[in-house]
């Protein structure tokens, strides 16, 4: 009998939707026949995918519907493509949503996903809302999965919030299922919408073993990213640090530019009893033995927009998956983890700095934790191998 066929869907590069490799990477090791389609936008990403292929089940087809690096396009096409969103921007303006301010070329990614005549699609991001609605018009059997709130997410002049909505309810109508990221997210959209309560998968990755070397000798701060940026929390934190005497170091993780680095640094001239180290982007298999070496993670999120407030960000899970203790802004998301690891997460609101000083006091008064107790809390509940079983059972 031949394996069934999952086509998953997103226009991102695979080593930036962790879910989706993740998921394939679970499929495919049950006898799956796993396609992915996507789009290329940066040969550095593009690498990185090699690798993250590299290292998943043998024969995973990981298909391009349209590749926009320099060169890999004819011209005219490329600049018909852009041609095609400045319009959809344009129009905009009118007040009208259009898909194309999702993706410049749904349709190549429609094109491609007929051509596999899977059993079962699966669609990631946003543009794919649009793409499995299409799909499922045309007769075929589709599943979403929400990463974020999209119609509440990064909500610029251009988003458009009405399309997304409507695409929204339209999944949680019609979708063979729906998943998101947490709790909070799912009852949020499930009031806003009805149809199916979209199924939580929560965003967990595969265990790891903790390294023999992990301990710091001083306390010790780490936030990661993949940028380096202002209005992240960095700053804040920085003005708490000038209020703590003992001395710990904060390790900042992620690509940065130098004027920003510039006035880190400057900010950071208040704290000489404590040392600032900024690191340039890891990858992500490297990400977790950097993390074990620190004591305490900052999870500094805003509780704004609705898509920030109920998801559970990846950062807080790789705190706690690393044994670390977690210094957490409030969001509706990460009190949803917390509840799971009251001792070692501080929960703290996102403008009172000076509730964050001190229950960051608290947790440096807390000493070394057992980092072995909370790797195992977390990985019977939130790792990824504790999520494999819903998504195999919804498939």
């Amino acid at each position: 009998m031949a394996a069934k066929k999952i086509c998953l869907i997103s226009d991102l590069h695979l080593s930036t939707n962790p879910r989706t490799w993740k998921e394939a990477k679970t499929l495919a090791s049950h006898n799956y026949d796993v396609t992915i389609i996507t789009m290329f936008h940066s040969p550095a990403l593009r690498e990185r995918d090699k690798e993250l292929l590299a290292g998943l089940p043998a024969g995973i087809n990981y298909r391009c519907a349209a590749s926009y690096i320099n060169g890999e396009m004819p011209r005219w096409k490329s600049l018909w493509r852009r041609g095609v969103g400045k319009l959809a921007r344009l129009i905009k303006k009118l007040d009208i949503d259009t898909p194309y301010l999702l993706n410049n070329n749904p349709g190549a990614i429609i094109r491609e996903a007929l051509k596999v005549s899977a059993d079962l699609y699966i669609c990631h991001a946003d543009c794919s809302l649009y793409i499995g609605k299409k799909l499922i018009e045309k007769g075929k059997n589709v599943a979403f999965d929400i990463e974020d709130w999209y119609s509440n997410d990064y909500l610029v002049s251009t988003r458009p919030v009405r399309l997304l909505k409507r695409l929204e309810k339209f999944a949680l109508e019609n979708g063979a299922y729906v998943t998101c990221p947490s709790n909070a997210m799912a009852e949020a959209m499930h009031k806003e919408y009805g149809g199916v309560k979209p199924e939580v998968i929560y965003n967990g990755f595969p265990i790891e073993p903790l390294p023999a070397n992990n301990d710091s000798a001083t306390p010790s701060l780490v936030w990661f990213s993949q940028t380096i940026g202002p209005g992240r929390g960095l700053e804040k934190i920085i003005g708490v640090l000038q209020h703590i005497q003992s001395p710990l170091s904060l390790t900042l993780v992620g690509d940065i530019s130098e004027k920003y680095r510039n006035e880190l640094e400057a900010l950071f001239g208040n704290c000489r009893q404590h040392i600032l180290i900024i690191l340039p982007q890891v990858k992500h298999t490297d990400l977790h033995a950097l993390l074990t070496q620190h004591t305490i993670g900052l999870a500094l999120e805003e509780n704004f927009p609705a898509s920030r407030d109920t998801t559970i960000p990846n950062k807080i899970l790789q705190y706690l998956q690393a044994g670390l203790s977690v210094l957490a802004t409030g969001t509706a998301g990460q009190k949803e983890v917390a509840v799971d690891f009251r001792d070692v997460v501080a929960i703290v609101p996102p403008d009172d700095t000076g509730t964050w000083g001190i229950e960051l006091q608290k947790l440096i008064s807390q000493g070394k934790t057992i980092k072995e107790d909370i790797i195992v809390r977390f990985n019977n509940k939130y790792s990824w191998e504790a999520q494999e079983g819903k998504l195999l059972d919804l498939v």
